[in-house]
């Protein structure tokens, strides 16, 4: 039986979500747990690949148990087995066909500025030690929603051709802690490209970079693109599905 469940995670010591020869990943972990608990070798499914360093508060993922499980028990006990920085919830059994990459119909990112030296928020935001004109950043940010080749913002390494994504929101707030915050949410995004949306309006908002946001998407030059601004400030915040999967 396939089973669905949420990951939040503090990315700070992993290599990433994925598994990967020179460190310790966070799938590598729930999957040697659940190895142990089901007594079985066991495979877990991410829904985004998220980067070294980068954080997770709804990362999706499925796995499929031999038989059936108590879902409840099952990720108690993941959690007992689990580090600190990572942690389960909302296990429940999905259809079999059911992907917790493929069957996703958004993702939403949030990306954290601190404006002051912060040291509760350390390798959790972006500590902003310029000024940046944010008023600026987020006009510029508008050009971002829609379906665009984002071709400029992709970083090598990418593990597909297609560039193309559906940006269905963008916006600029303030959290309770007084952090900025720009969130992102699209049907899919593609490697390393929210952090260097993320530093391309940093600079734009600095004045290091002449022009608008919407002509160095159309340009699909990596050369025009800012800075990648560092994974600590990042949070794949949610993942969402068709209703029909109850999730």
């Amino acid at each position: 039986m396939r089973y669905f469940f949420r990951v939040e995670y503090d990315g700070t010591r992993f290599c990433g979500w994925q598994y990967q020869p020179n460190g310790i990943s966070v799938q590598q972990l729930i999957d040697e747990a659940l190895t142990v608990i089901l007594r079985t070798p066991c495979g877990v499914v991410g829904a985004g690949r998220t980067d070294a360093g980068v954080h997770a508060r709804g990362q999706g993922a499925h796995f499929d148990a031999p038989e059936e499980i108590d879902a409840q028990r099952v990720a108690a006990s993941l959690n007992a087995l689990l580090p600190y920085d990572i942690a389960v919830y909302g296990m429940a059994p999905v259809r079999p066909d059911f992907h917790a990459r493929y069957s996703a119909a958004s993702r939403r990112y949030k990306y954290y500025f601190s404006e002051r030296k912060n040291p509760l928020n350390f390798k959790r935001a972006w500590p902003m030690y310029y000024p940046v004109d944010w008023v600026l950043a987020e006009r510029e940010a508008a050009s971002i929603c829609g379906e665009h080749d984002f071709a400029a913002f992709c970083s090598s390494g990418a593990d597909s051709d297609n560039t193309v994504c559906g940006v269905t929101r963008v916006e600029f707030s303030r959290d309770e802690n007084g952090l900025r915050v720009f969130t992102i949410e699209a049907n899919r995004f593609i490697y390393k490209m929210v952090r260097s949306l993320v530093g391309t309006l940093v600079d734009i908002g600095r004045g290091r970079i002449g022009g608008s946001l919407g002509s160095i998407i159309a340009s699909k030059d990596r050369a025009r693109v800012g800075e990648t601004a560092p994974a600590c400030g990042l949070v794949l915040e949610w993942v969402d599905y068709p209703p029909g999967d109850g999730l």
